[in-house]
């Protein structure tokens, strides 16, 4: 039971992904809205590295 509902939300995350990308195809120019709407956030390393953080990143398990 608990694998059919991963895989349900797995689909549903691929589902939902895919609108997203329709979405971003359709621009002709990068506007703060598409940017916010990629980027969840950008962290910068003492070092002055960004790491950005992207909304559609999959998920990190431990």
């Amino acid at each position: 039971m608990l694998s059919l509902l991963e895989k349900e939300k797995v689909i549903d995350n691929i589902d939902n992904l895919k609108k997203e990308l329709l979405q971003f195809l359709k621009f002709d120019e990068l506007t703060p809205e598409t940017l916010y709407g990629l980027i969840n956030r950008i962290d910068v390393k003492a070092d002055g590295v960004p790491i950005i953080h992207y909304r559609f990143n999959t998920p990190e398990f431990e």
